[in-house]
């Protein structure tokens, strides 16, 4: 019985709360109300009405003029005055300029706030029709490179119309690049490499890069495992980083006369920097190329439907009235073999990305510094884009550069 009892009183206490909440809603409604309406019951008069509401029964009239003089009819509806509603002041001039001086004070602070933020971050620029990421990169003195670091859109798809590009604080960028450089030609003297290539009297020697493997070095030199533990017993203790291994020892007898060396020493030596009308070349060049950021790397491409390193080129050069050979390879043989210190923009560079000597990659010039050259080519991972000859994969399979633009 004593559990039977202590249900009940939960089961009121839950009535009960039910009861007040609801009473209490009512009261809400019947505030919130400026006229209350009443359904007549049986045996109610407007006097009784009046009374239960407490107001009078012209207040009543006032508001059901059809009452007067007519027989109340049962479930009739009456509208009573609720003498609890209380209009809401309309507030004065003066409160309605001070809420107005205050919002606007807030949204001042807002838009300063804003243009805070705005300032710290970077910039942005909307693509026009025709704009290229060449003219854009021109256009606000930063490198194509910086472009497309700041907007990875750009590695995947091609510049369009109305696409926002994040631009680098125009206090941090550089200034715009003169279109003509006065480059005077840099005398180079025939590297250690290239002589010991050319007179066999010396030994041939390669430097450890980092994570070449004896494997790769005997792929990329042709000289055998055995044959390079046989010339190089220290290797056995395992490979240091800038060790010099012997790839081939010298037989003290030359395999070309010191005439031939002079020869290609005078010829590296003389090589003309690009006139002015071959720089702009390079320029239109350059443009045309980067029209292409994002295409995808396609074997045998030369469309925008997709590119290979060698079909970027072709394609890029056609737009000169100049048809360049179908292959890197031979693409290699076209113009003129430079020094990698007298490079400009518009030359050719040439890599052997599949070890050993034979030229396997293509790409363009678009940026010479003081240690670093940067070229547009299209690569087999993210088609075409911007590379630097610092990243290390380049800077290990770098081959030559050709000047191809020539008077």
């Amino acid at each position: 019985m004593a559990l039977f009892g202590a249900e009940n009183y939960i089961k009121l206490m839950k009535f009960f709360k039910l009861f007040i909440l609801f009473f209490l809603f009512l009261s809400a409604q019947t505030f919130a109300q400026k006229v209350i309406k009443h359904k007549v019951k049986s045996g109610e008069s407007i006097y009784s009405i009046a009374k239960k509401y407490d107001v009078t029964q012209s207040e009543i009239f006032d508001l059901n003029p059809k009452l007067k003089g007519a027989v109340l009819g049962l479930n009739a509806e009456v509208k009573i005055p609720n003498k609890k509603f209380k209009e809401k002041e309309k507030p004065s001039k003066k409160e309605v300029a001070e809420k107005k001086e205050v919002a606007d004070k807030i949204e001042n602070l807002k838009q300063d706030k804003v243009k805070d933020v705005e300032g710290a971050s970077k910039a942005m620029h909307s693509v026009k029709s025709k704009e290229t990421l060449y003219s854009i990169s021109k256009k606000y003195g930063v490198s194509m490179e910086t472009l497309c670091e700041l907007n990875p859109v750009l590695k995947t798809s091609n510049l369009k119309a109305g696409m926002k590009l994040q631009l680098p604080n125009m206090e941090e960028a550089t200034l715009p690049e003169k279109v003509v450089q006065e480059q005077n030609p840099i005398k180079e003297v025939v590297t250690e490499t290239k002589v010991e290539n050319l007179v066999s009297n010396v030994d041939v020697v390669h430097k450890v890069l980092p994570k070449e493997t004896l494997y790769g070095i005997s792929k990329q030199t042709g000289v055998s495992i055995e044959e390079l533990t046989k010339l190089n017993p220290s290797v056995a203790n395992g490979l240091k980083v800038d060790q010099f291994l012997i790839i081939r020892k010298g037989n003290g007898e030359p395999a070309v006369n010191k005439s031939e060396v002079v020869e290609v020493q005078k010829e590296i030596e003389t090589a003309k920097p690009l006139s002015a009308a071959n720089l702009t070349k390079a320029e239109f060049l350059i443009e045309k190329a980067s029209e292409h950021i994002g295409t995808r790397y396609r074997r045998g491409g030369t469309t925008s439907a997709g590119f290979d390193c060698s079909g970027l080129m072709f394609h890029t050069f056609k737009s000169i009235d100049m048809t360049l050979p179908r292959s890197s390879h031979e693409m290699a043989d076209v113009g003129e073999r430079i020094n990698k210190s007298q490079a400009q923009k518009g030359d050719l560079i040439f890599f052997a990305t599949f070890g050993g000597s034979r030229i396997s990659h293509v790409g363009m010039i678009t940026e010479v510094l003081e240690d670093e050259i940067k070229f547009i080519h299209s690569s087999t991972s993210a088609g075409v884009m911007i590379s630097s000859t610092k990243e290390d994969y380049y800077s290990r399979s770098f081959v030559q550069i050709n000047r191809v633009l020539k008077e």
